[in-house]
């Protein structure tokens, strides 16, 4: 007799990725000096671009916060920055490929002051990284979204398995479908902030609604987990190499 039930087949083996060169291109990022919480000082920087290159990327566009009130930042405040640390990098590790861009948190402050001023984006696309509160949409949130893209820029919603008040698939299935990239935390699917924000990265990566992956690095701390991804995890490695979605290595230059 036949089993009415099939043996469940197996999968085949995936090849393990090194490290992150399958990526190329980091678009989320805190490296520019003292502008906001991450590098507190060049030393630092250049410490967290080493940890960078060390595992495989090329280019690293940077994307200091911009949230009023917290990290009061702008363009002038994010380009200084950004050319100090050029200036610094051009002394102690020239080969490697730096961009800038900003973080920005979408609010009605975003809409009435930020947004008129034009915003700091990337790649040919003219990608802009914004962010939402971890406690819910903000209000006017179709409109901000409307707004921002027609001025011609194309928005990607950060680390959307992070934001706990929203695990509905097709809402960010319909964000998708109005022109809206979504960007993975790398360190989402390791479980660094949580197994809630662990599972909904799984599923979204399931349900292949990633553009990109970023590493949000802000610390060495930071740092020291992605190393651990890189070199401990491989399942979740092989699990990340095969997507076919991400767009990362197209901003390579």
């Amino acid at each position: 007799m036949f089993s009415l039930f099939k043996k469940k087949e197996r999968m085949p083996d995936l090849p393990v990725p090194e490290d992150f060169s399958f990526l190329g291109a980091d678009m989320h990022s805190h490296l520019c000096a003292g502008i906001d919480d991450g590098a507190p000082d060049l030393e630092t920087s250049l410490e967290l671009i080493r940890s960078l290159k060390s595992l495989g990327y090329q280019r690293l566009i940077t994307t200091p916060h911009v949230l009023p009130g917290i990290h009061n930042n702008n363009t002038e405040t994010i380009t200084t920055a950004y050319h100090r640390l050029r200036d610094f990098l051009t002394q102690h590790e020239p080969e490697m490929h730096l961009g800038v861009a900003a973080e920005y948190f979408l609010d009605n402050e975003f809409l009435t002051s930020i947004l008129p001023q034009g915003l700091l984006c990337f790649g040919a696309e003219k990608f802009v990284l914004v962010e939402v509160s971890m406690a819910g949409w903000p209000r006017q949130f179709e409109d901000i979204i409307f707004s921002v893209q027609a001025n011609g820029y194309t928005p990607i919603l950060a680390h959307p398995e992070r934001y706990l008040f929203e695990g509905d698939m097709q809402k960010y299935a319909g964000l998708k479908e109005k022109g809206v990239l979504l960007q993975m935390n790398l360190l989402s699917i390791l479980g660094y902030y949580g197994k809630g924000v662990q599972q909904l990265a799984s599923l979204y990566l399931e349900h292949k609604l990633y553009d990109f992956a970023g590493t949000d690095l802000h610390h060495v701390r930071h740092a020291a987990q992605l190393k651990r991804l890189a070199t401990e995890q491989p399942a979740i490695m092989a699990r990340l190499g095969a997507y076919e979605g991400w767009r990362n290595s197209s901003l390579i230059q």
